[in-house]
């Protein structure tokens, strides 16, 4: 007989101990589903875990752009706005930038180039470097034409945001770009002698900062026309060494849909054979005890390269060579601002600075001559300086083997001269040393092999 008093059990289930407060006032089992629940979008009612994940976010949101302040920086900034002497004299700039009429922000943003300048002037590695070398000048120049400030303002921008990942720093280097590009136009309405250079340089500020393919075109083809004009008196140009010859540039750029035809087998073996010898490097990197990321992050890129489809527009195409280009602007620059530079950092640099005249056949519509020939410059500075690096005996091996590996990126350079019609340098054939690499590095063979 069954006792009157007994129950059915109740079905177990899972309690919902963090449910959204309207399921909770309502007695309602939440699912808990962010940033939406269930219940919450059956009966058409905002949920309340929306508010707690925007109250998150704001959290995230920084408050105010990351510029990197120092205690150091700011004694420089307010010396300088109590005595009107810049930092780094020994930039030596003239005419005087006009401090007063600068904001602490743009302070700060004029700071920071000047120091990276300073510093590699102080360490003579200004050659290393697509742009550093140029700061005073635009500096100069940035004195009396305020869209070239801006432009120079705008890089520095995007150098401190490219370091800290700060989309409010992003932000200003976009709020600079914007001003440099009305104040630009405005100039090249008016061009004349007296203001080429100053046309010039904010073009090339604004043309390195180039993200979006139409941007860039317009501002190729602009600095294309630029030279052009200046040609007449190009020996009187502050910058003479960028006035090169026209087919540097892509004088007619195509539709960003347009597709290209097949690459050629060579350029894409050159691909091979430039991820074999950074295989090689990568494992000099890992026999040093040296990092092998921003080798690793090189090795990836010209990997997705060797899968280029004949049906890429020249947008995408743009787009894949973005990563390359932040790197030839900022990499550098990490590498290269220390006292003593170890020669791995020279070795690895040479390796960008190579895989930009590679694939410079492989996007010939698009103007990647353009880096490839700043790139020449640097490749055949630094294999210079690790010629005239004068070592200790015990320590000979090592330059050997860094030697070694800057033999790809001077035949490569020379490659390159030869491609581009340019004037060829004395070539060096011979290490100082005679040495086999894995005879130095027996382990290093084993890595590559």
């Amino acid at each position: 007989m069954t006792n009157p008093t007994s129950r059915t059990p109740r079905r177990s289930h899972i309690k919902s101990r963090n449910g959204c407060a309207t399921c909770k006032r309502r007695h309602l089992r939440c699912d808990e589903t962010l940033p939406q629940c269930q219940n919450c979008t059956k009966y058409n009612c905002r949920c309340p875990y929306q508010d707690i994940l925007e109250n998150e976010q704001r959290d995230l949101t920084p408050k105010r752009p990351n510029l990197l302040w120092t205690l150091e920086i700011e004694a420089d900034i307010r010396s300088w706005q109590q005595t009107g002497r810049p930092p780094f004299p020994s930039l030596h700039l003239f005419p005087a930038i006009p401090f007063e009429h600068c904001s602490l922000e743009d302070l700060r943003l004029i700071h920071h180039v000047a120091s990276i300048s300073s510093a590699f002037c102080t360490h003579d590695s200004n050659s290393f470097t697509i742009w550093v070398r140029h700061v005073p000048l635009f500096l100069k120049i940035g004195a009396t034409y305020s869209f070239v400030m801006h432009s120079l303002l705008a890089l520095s921008g995007s150098h401190l945001a490219w370091l800290t990942g700060c989309p409010l720093t992003a932000n200003i280097a976009f709020k600079h770009r914007g001003i440099a590009l009305k104040g630009l136009y405005g100039a090249i309405g008016s061009f004349l002698r007296e203001n080429s250079d100053a046309v010039l340089a904010a073009s090339l500020l604004l043309l390195w900062q180039a993200t979006e393919w139409r941007d860039w075109t317009r501002l190729m083809h602009g600095t294309s026309s630029i030279i052009d004009a200046m040609q007449p008196w190009k020996n009187e140009s502050q910058f003479e060494d960028f006035i090169v010859e026209k087919s540097t540039f892509s004088t007619a750029p195509p539709s960003p849909d347009a597709c290209f035809n097949y690459s050629k087998q060579a350029d894409l073996d050159a691909l091979q054979l430039a991820s074999a010898q950074l295989r090689r490097v990568e494992a000099y990197l890992v026999e040093k005890k040296e990092g092998t990321e921003a080798i690793s992050q090189l090795i990836t890129f010209v990997q997705r390269l060797q899968m280029l489809s004949p049906s890429d527009t020249t947008t995408q195409r743009f787009d894949m060579l973005d990563p390359l280009r932040t790197w030839l602007l900022w990499v550098p620059v990490m590498y290269m601002r220390r006292p003593q530079i170890p020669l791995p950092a020279f070795v690895v640099l040479a390796y960008y600075y190579t895989v930009a005249l590679i694939v410079e056949p492989l996007f010939p519509e698009i103007g990647a001559a353009y880096f490839g020939s700043l790139s020449l410059n640097a490749i055949e500075e630094i294999v210079k300086r690790l010629f005239s690096v004068d070592v200790p005996r015990n320590s000979r091996v090592d330059l050997n083997i860094a030697l070694s590996l800057i033999a790809y990126p001077m035949d490569m350079a020379y490659k390159f001269r030869i491609r581009m019609g340019l004037v060829q340098l004395e070539r060096v054939t011979t290490f100082p040393h005679s040495f086999t690499l894995t005879s130095c590095m027996p382990n290093l063979g084993k890595s590559i092999s």
